[in-house]
């Protein structure tokens, strides 16, 4: 049976602790006294938060499947701005009833959390509920039709990183000389290579002819087989990345080197127009990453021989990267650490736009069977392309207005806006101008640094063991 672990009530500490602002140097100096029936952070000697620990009883139920979802206040009044964002605080698998706030101040020297929030956000960043047997769709995926946080109203939120505003807020009132670390929304641009119209399809070229009525197209992709004319489809991968540079943004493109399947186009690294683009493209200062094929997912020995063809042929060897068709369980975590990825942005549904982690800070995820987090981070994605057009089937103004809320919303805690664009729909003038409006909303956002925070978290776990070495001598 799963239940938390001591370890895994320090990693969610953790987490909530850098969702409030606090620099990982100063969680490392605070002590975590872990009893049977309560977790208490000490953040100075005298100050101290409390959070209850879950009974035996709720770990059945969660282990069953049975899973509740409580509400909570904010502890007291706060900025109109912020509450009109988040009125009120979603605990998904919450172990008792919650009425009133999230946490309580108690004395001028401590607080107490209504419930075991510890557990709730080590379920949620893990993603527990998709470990379970149940149903999955026509491609092995866990859809966001049978998550919890469709099922309860809050997949458009970041409730996590909201729970880190409660616990700010707290913080405030016990040490009201602290001052959290600045909220600064930065913005992680992705591109999928799938389609490079290389080898050449009639299909593809058909379509952009009946579809789209480009006779441009349809003239790369005829005369390229026997010229040195780039197929439409590779040309907008230079396009795609022009467009963000524009706007300020950096760019990190994904590309594939699987074997054709009715899921993957078979195209290879090593095509001498494929390698030209590559080159050009690390000439413009862009990322190159690791876009596993479709037969990978759940076969460890195939994405390792894929990985290792695609470092080979980049000959680069710390990079991260997405599934294709976002065909990911939590085990894949393990997977891409195995073949030594830095990190991973599959976690996000593929047919609805949203925080399927709740959360949109990049994080180092735990797993679960081992009992220990992953030497990997994971930067959630929030929204697809494929997802807007596909399966949700918005309109262009319904389809902006949903992804800029979503752009909102990590502004206001302080995270990062994950959005993936095929290079191929810059052919589709909707979404070429939903892609346009998009990068003219982010225009001079912050890139998000992933090796910077990758190594800061690392060294941030190491300073915590050396200060929990330090009050256990003293």
């Amino acid at each position: 049976m799963l239940i938390i672990t001591p370890e895994a009530r320090v990693y969610a500490l953790r987490e909530l602790a850098r969702r409030a602002g606090v620099e990982g140097s100063q969680f490392a100096r605070w002590r975590v006294e872990l009893q049977p029936s309560r977790t208490r952070l000490w953040i100075e000697r005298d100050k101290w938060i409390e959070f209850p620990n879950a009974s035996a009883e709720f770990w059945l139920n969660i282990n069953r499947g049975n899973f509740r979802v409580e509400h909570a206040a904010w502890s007291r009044p706060f900025a109109a701005e912020l509450t009109r964002q988040i009125p009120d605080f979603i605990v998904p698998f919450a172990d008792r009833e919650v009425s009133g706030p999230l946490f309580r101040i108690v004395s001028h020297n401590g607080a107490e959390c209504a419930t075991d929030l510890l557990s709730s956000v080590w379920l949620t960043l893990s993603r527990f509920e998709e470990t379970l047997p149940g149903e999955r769709d026509a491609h092995g995926r866990f859809s966001a039709a049978q998550s919890l946080a469709l099922k309860h109203g809050f997949l458009d939120r970041p409730i996590i990183d909201e729970f880190g505003l409660g616990l700010e807020q707290v913080m405030s009132v016990l040490l009201p000389a602290w001052q959290p670390r600045d909220r600064e929304l930065r913005v992680k641009l992705s591109h999928d290579i799938d389609h490079v119209g290389i080898p050449f399809q009639f299909r593809s070229t058909a379509g952009h002819l009946l579809n789209r009525r480009n006779l441009k197209a349809v003239s790369q992709d005829v005369l390229s087989p026997f010229t040195d004319v780039v197929p439409a489809h590779l040309e907008c991968v230079i396009q795609i990345v022009e467009l963000a540079q524009r706007h300020g943004l950096h760019s990190a493109v994904y590309w594939k080197n699987s074997p054709p399947g009715p899921f993957d186009s078979g195209y290879e690294l090593g095509n001498p127009k494929v390698r030209r683009v590559i080159t050009r493209l690390r000439d413009m200062g862009v990322e190159i990453g690791v876009h596993p094929g479709y037969r990978t997912f759940l076969e460890p020995g195939q994405l390792a021989q894929e990985v290792d063809s695609m470092r080979k042929v980049l000959e680069q060897q710390e990079m991260g990267g997405r599934q294709h068709y976002l065909r990911w369980a939590p085990v894949t975590w393990r997977h891409w650490e195995m073949c030594g990825l830095t990190y991973d942005s599959s976690v996000g549904f593929a047919d609805y736009i949203g925080f399927r982690a709740g959360t949109c800070f990049p994080y180092r995820p735990w797993l679960l069977d081992l009992n220990r987090e992953a030497d990997l981070l994971e930067i959630p994605l929030l929204v697809m392309d494929a997802t807007i057009a596909n399966y949700m089937r918005l309109g262009q103004d319904e389809a902006l207005a949903a992804a800029c809320d979503c752009i909102t919303r990590c502004r206001v805690v302080g995270g990062v806006f994950t959005l993936l664009w095929h290079n191929d729909r810059l052919l589709v003038p909707e979404l070429r101008w939903l892609y346009e409006q998009l990068l003219a909303a982010l225009e001079g956002v912050q890139r998000y640094d992933w090796k910077s925070e990758f190594r800061d978290l690392c060294a941030g776990i190491q300073n915590k063991a050396l200060g929990q070495e330090e009050h256990a001598n003293a």
